[in-house]
């Protein structure tokens, strides 16, 4: 019942917002890879720094980095009773220097579960809503990999972006 409940006011509220735009570049900030191809290079000039970079290219360090940002969607998914298992997407994610989340762009895999692209804009639009990555930057900073859901991870620290 939540999730009905979380779907339909998003979806309402979604119509409303899909003409907000991201801060930098008019777009909005959850969209589908492949749409609003022309504002890609303004994305990558305003999140010039790679993820790798974050973490002094570290690959270990930023790999764990990206496990624990999939287990905190997993989290956000969980609290409002979205059911995202069997999700496999491709994203880009395109952080502010502060770690807040500027833009989010998804497409599902072929073998992904099929969940409405309309509900999953309408879930990641309230998790960047509510999210902020632990590390920070000089810069905005910027990710594109593939997830799937469950992620089978294990936090290697109790210390998540909502700081418990």
């Amino acid at each position: 019942m939540k999730y009905l409940l979380f779907i339909t006011l998003t979806l309402f509220v979604d119509r409303a917002l899909t003409q907000t735009p991201g801060q930098s570049t008019g777009i909005p900030e959850v969209f589908l890879i492949g749409q609003y191809e022309d504002q890609y290079h303004q994305l990558s000039l305003d999140h010039p720094t790679a993820f790798l970079s974050i973490y002094d290219d570290n690959i270990n360090m930023a790999y764990k980095g990206w496990s624990e940002f999939l287990m905190d969607i997993e989290d956000h998914a969980a609290d409002i009773d979205f059911d995202i298992k069997g999700a496999k997407l491709w994203l880009n994610v395109y952080f502010n220097a502060d770690g807040t989340i500027d833009n989010l762009s998804f497409y599902p895999k072929p073998n992904s579960r099929n969940i409405e692209k309309d509900h999953l804009v309408a879930f990641f639009r309230s998790f960047i809503k509510h999210y902020k990555y632990p590390e920070t930057a000089e810069m905005g900073f910027q990710h594109s990999a593939s997830a799937s859901f469950p992620t089978f991870f294990h936090r290697t620290s109790p210390i998540t972006a909502k700081g418990n």
